[in-house]
C-alpha cells in the first residue's frame, strides 16, 4: 500500500471515530459510533441523503446509544473515503463537494455520491478519482 494511502486510509478511520493503528474493518466490526455521521457532515455532505442509515433507524439508535451495524458502518466507510479522497485531490471540500455532487458519464450519469450506494458504483467513484489524481482526465 502506497504512502498515500496508508495515510488516507488513517484519516477515514479516525473521521469514524477510531484511532491511529486500528484497522478500518475492525472498528466496522466493532460498531462505528454515530458520532461518525456528525464529523462527515462536517465535510459538506448531507449524510441523510447518503442512505448510510434509515432516519428513523439513526433515531432509534440514538435514543439507545447505539453504534452503527457492520452494514452501516461499511456505508459510512465507502462515503468517507471517497469524500477525503475528492478533497486530497481537489484541495478543498468546496471543489471536491462540487465534483462528487455532478453526475458522471463514466458512473452512469449518476453522481459520485450516487455512485457509491453499491460496491461496483463505489470502485468506479475511486477509479475515476485515482486517474484525476495521476493526471488523466476524468
Amino acid at each position: 500500500m502506497e504512502a498515500l494511502d496508508i495515510e488516507l486510509e488513517e484519516e477515514v478511520a479516525l473521521l469514524m471515530g477510531g484511532r491511529r493503528g486500528v484497522r478500518t474493518d475492525e472498528l466496522i466490526r466493532q460498531g462505528v459510533p454515530l458520532a461518525a455521521l456528525e464529523r462527515l457532515a462536517q465535510h459538506g455532505v448531507d449524510v441523510a441523503r447518503l442512505g448510510i442509515i434509515k432516519p428513523r433507524t439513526l433515531s432509534h439508535r440514538r435514543a439507545k446509544g447505539e453504534a452503527l451495524s457492520p452494514e452501516e458502518g461499511d456505508r459510512l466507510y465507502r462515503a468517507s473515503k471517497i469524500i477525503l479522497l475528492a478533497e486530497e485531490i481537489f484541495g478543498s471540500q468546496e471543489k471536491a463537494a462540487k465534483w462528487l455532487k455532478k453526475p458522471r458519464r463514466a458512473l452512469g450519469n449518476l453522481s459520485a455520491l450516487q455512485a457509491i450506494a453499491t460496491t461496483p458504483g463505489y470502485a468506479a467513484a475511486e477509479e475515476l478519482l485515482e486517474q484525476l489524481r495521476h493526471g488523466f482526465a476524468a
